[in-house]
C-alpha cells in the first residue's frame, strides 16, 4: 500500500462514496492520489489529492448507513470523507466502540 495509490479498502470506499455522491462531483477512485496516511490505533486518516470540484458543502459526508465489517474488528468500522474548499481532502476510517485497529486490511466487506 504505497503513497500515491489507494489501498483495496480505500478504493472500495471511494467507489461507494462516488456511487452516492458522484452526481455532485465526488471523484471516482482512479481520479485520486494518496498524499499521506496516518494510522491512529483506532482508525486511519488518508489524505487525498483530487482535482475534481465537488458540489458538496465543506464538512463530512458518510456512507449513508453502510459500514465496514473486518476480521479482528468485532464492532466494525465506519468511513467518512472530508470536503474542504469543494475538494475531497481526506478519507477517515474509524472503529465503532472501544476496539483497536492496527491499520492492516484483513478480510473485509462493506455492508
Amino acid at each position: 500500500m504505497g503513497i500515491g495509490q489507494l489501498s483495496p479498502l480505500e478504493s472500495a470506499l471511494i467507489a461507494a462514496f462516488h456511487e452516492l455522491y458522484g452526481s455532485q462531483g465526488f471523484p471516482a477512485p482512479e481520479r485520486i492520489q494518496v498524499k499521506r496516511r496516518e494510522n491512529t490505533g483506532v482508525g486511519r486518516y488518508t489524505e487525498i489529492e483530487a482535482e475534481d470540484h465537488v458540489d458538496l458543502d465543506d464538512g463530512c459526508v458518510d456512507l449513508g448507513g453502510r459500514f465496514i465489517e473486518m476480521t479482528g474488528v468485532p464492532n466494525g468500522l465506519m468511513a467518512i470523507a472530508h470536503v474542504r474548499d469543494h475538494r475531497l481532502e481526506q478519507l477517515e476510517i474509524v472503529v465503532y466502540g472501544e476496539d483497536q485497529w492496527d491499520g492492516v486490511e484483513r478480510d473485509w466487506s462493506i455492508a
